[in-house]
């Protein structure tokens, strides 16, 4: 038994639960959240103390967007400046290694980014899967020098309609994201962060009962149209 079991670890990580892959995407925005884990109280040392640029600390550091972005490009992506650099690599260019070994560098067992306490190996493969099949080239989608979508507001108003008006509101005010400084509502947060809203419509948002468009079968052309309608918004 024992033999079957060491031939069985050296056969090739197969990922293909579409269920997971949402999850994924959830757990790269804030994983404790996804898994019930206890949010973090200290920083992810020892690997935040090898960047010096985001002076952040504590449960925002363990976050995957804060060192890789919503873009997935880390330093070469929107997070090449600005409070949010940490001049680490993102996960968009290893898309394309096998699943196994985004598996294994997920989990970090042993290294600077080790998270093998906090993640479960079903979390690490859910987040192998959303590496592997669930990021997008976002440059296609949004012009980074103006931050506004090149999607349809026409269609995507339409879409916004039937999947987000009902908790957003028509105006996008109903949830206000930021109580303590005024209004920021869907058309605020669209215009400000249009690479985590992009994120977020695709795939939700943890711990609430945003649906995943990728989930419900949405194109991505198609959410690209609800972020430009978003952005229209007051």
């Amino acid at each position: 038994m024992s033999d079957i079991l060491a031939y069985c670890q050296t056969l090739p990580l197969t990922l293909n639960d579409a269920a997971n892959i949402v999850r994924g995407g959830l757990l790269y925005d804030k994983w404790w959240t996804v898994n019930s884990g206890t949010t973090p109280s200290t920083s992810f040392d020892p690997i935040w103390t090898t960047q010096s640029t985001n002076t952040r600390t504590g449960a925002d550091t363990w976050r995957c967007k804060e060192c890789h972005g919503w873009d997935y490009k880390g330093k070469d992506g929107a997070y090449s400046s600005g409070s949010h650099y940490t001049g680490f690599t993102g996960v968009y260019d290893v898309r394309t290694s096998s699943p196994a070994d985004i598996y294994t560098s997920v989990l970090g067992t042993g290294t600077d980014h080790d998270l093998s306490a906090v993640l479960s190996e079903q979390d690490a493969s859910d987040l192998a899967l959303f590496i592997s099949e669930g990021l997008i080239d976002v440059s296609l989608y949004i012009n980074y020098s103006t931050k506004l979508s090149n999607g349809n507001t026409t269609d995507g108003g339409a879409l916004y309609a039937t999947y987000c008006e009902s908790c957003h509101g028509s105006d996008g005010n109903t949830i206000d994201f930021d109580d303590d400084d005024g209004s920021q509502g869907v058309g605020f947060l669209s215009n400000d962060n249009p690479y985590e809203v992009l994120h977020k419509i695709r795939w939700g948002n943890p711990a609430s009962i945003m649906p995943s468009m990728v989930n419900l079968g949405v194109s991505d052309a198609n959410i690209n149209d609800i972020l430009a309608y978003c952005q229209t918004l007051p």
